[in-house]
């Protein structure tokens, strides 16, 4: 496995002045797209030619925004002071598999929707629909990142409470405003009329000025500065919250937009499958969402490398140790390397499982339960692909997928191993409810993962979706073929 396919260093002179280079470019593009994409659109929803001023505003909001990101770059991969942030981290510019594998299984995901979105629209509207498409595009992938982050502090909260609490209160103050937005949309008929048009075009801006400003606000309340925003950056992300995040982005821009959105989601819901297919590939070369430690028999097993045991793409020893290993380094839970059973104690013949990382470099044997999911998700993307053919009302793929993936996921957790992404009783325990927590024993077999429980609710979700159509289908009046023949 690769982590770090390869690590762009800025320590000489020549290679920071590329870096500037670089980070001007980014903002001179920045401050361009603003003033190309100024303009605006009358009552009817026609475009407006856009003014000068217009164009100046937006190409100055832009600008800021390339600011910011070239700032921040420039923070991470150097040394240098940068105002406002602090010395910066030295980090340099990985070039992470985990990150080229998340971005080749999104482009391939939003090409293929595009291509079904031309061929589900018939003429001008196949057309628009296909672009459409590829704009829906950015709200999706904001969305999903967003939402996977954000469900990884809830699950994580009692960690991020105790050592990031501006970035746990922020996300707190997301769902809060992402709870009003959601309500004031579901029931904008309600609202006067020009409200309920601002709260339709604005809702996905808003949410982002509230992220944005949330987080700068409460780090500098905390006392962390500009330079805890960046310690916000790092950490983990769940696929379910991404779905979660991305679904609303796209119900958002379909109401924004007059798109039927189970029509559009039974196109766009097998492409992601296949990203997700692509992603976990990522997940595996990232050493993240590692299973549980196999029996040495066991046909299908895999060791995740320490940091001295990882290479770059060019060869070269690594310094990033794969997640698995990083985690394991620090279990103090025990196991018999002949059967792989794990004890919370100390029993005979038994190792602990830190130690024994730390001395071979590399994890015990453990399940790849990375490439179960992928090549399960494949296996969905084909068969709904070929069910689409056959589909008897909108939503009905829609529903088969949430279905089908609660099944795959619940399937797979039975063999994941990394205690990071959350029980019930921890979650439980992390919000302080240990009454609750009691009646859910850590040991219980029903003491079931987060996206194993997530995984019962879209299972019920898909399963109502599906009975519903094919009730509200039979229901519909049957053409009298004799008639017609008579006729």
């Amino acid at each position: 496995m690769l982590p770090v396919l390869y690590k762009f260093r800025f320590d000489t002179d020549g290679s920071r002045v590329l870096l500037f280079i670089i980070a001007l470019g980014l903002v001179v593009y920045s401050a361009w797209s603003g003033w190309r994409n100024a303009g605006g659109v009358d009552e009817n929803g026609k475009e407006l030619p856009a003014t000068p001023n217009q164009r100046r505003d937006r190409a100055l909001m832009y600008g800021v925004i390339g600011v910011v990101l070239a700032a921040f770059g420039i923070f991470y991969a150097t040394d240098l002071v940068v105002p406002m942030l602090g010395k910066g981290k030295n980090e340099g510019v990985p070039l992470h598999t985990y990150g080229i594998m998340l971005g080749a299984g999104f482009l391939s995901a939003v090409t293929v929707a595009s291509y079904l979105a031309r061929r589900e629209w018939p003429g001008e509207v196949g057309v628009k629909r296909r672009d459409q498409i590829m704009d829906l595009a950015f709200s999706v992938f904001v969305g999903g990142i967003v939402g996977s982050r954000e469900l990884f502090v809830l699950v994580n909260w009692k960690d991020y409470i105790s050592r990031k609490p501006a970035e746990a209160y922020a996300t707190v103050l997301d769902l809060i405003v992402l709870a009003v937005l959601v309500l004031a949309i579901a029931f904008r008929s309600r609202l006067t009329k020009d409200l309920a048009t601002k709260v339709v075009e604005n809702a996905g801006q808003w949410f982002v000025y509230v992220m944005v400003g949330g987080r700068i606000g409460l780090s500098l309340l905390m006392g962390g500065g500009f330079t805890g925003v960046t310690d916000m950056l790092g950490g983990g992300l769940v696929f379910y919250g991404g779905l979660i995040g991305a679904s609303l982005a796209s119900v958002w821009y379909c109401v924004r937009n007059d798109i039927e959105f189970m029509r559009l989601a039974d196109l766009a819901i097998p492409t992601v499958s296949l990203g997700q297919a692509f992603g976990r590939l990522g997940c595996f070369s990232a050493g993240c969402c590692w299973g549980k430690v196999a029996h040495p028999d066991a046909p299908f097993q895999v060791h995740f490398p320490g940091a001295h045991s990882t290479q770059t793409l060019v060869g070269t020893t690594g310094d990033t140790a794969s997640l698995a290993w990083s985690s394991m380094a620090d279990d103090g839970r025990y196991v018999l390397e002949k059967t792989g059973e794990v004890f919370q104690q100390m029993v005979p013949d038994a190792v602990q499982i830190s130690s024994w990382v730390r001395d071979h470099d590399h994890t015990l044997g453990l399940h790849p339960t990375q490439l179960y999911e992928s090549f399960g998700q494949m296996v969905m993307f084909a068969a709904l692909l070929t069910v689409r053919r056959w589909r008897r009302f909108h939503g009905q793929i829609f529903g088969m997928w949430l279905m089908g993936y609660a099944i795959l996921r619940t399937s797979v957790e039975l063999f994941r191993g990394d205690r990071e992404r959350g029980t019930l009783n921890g979650l439980l325990k992390s919000n302080g409810l240990d009454a609750l927590a009691s009646v859910v024993p850590d040991t219980a077999w029903y003491n079931i993962s987060i996206s194993q429980f997530i995984s019962l609710v879209m299972f019920s979700l898909g399963a109502f979706i599906v009975v519903h159509g094919l009730r509200r289908r039979a229901a519909e009046p049957k053409a009298d073929l004799a008639l017609l023949t008579a006729a």
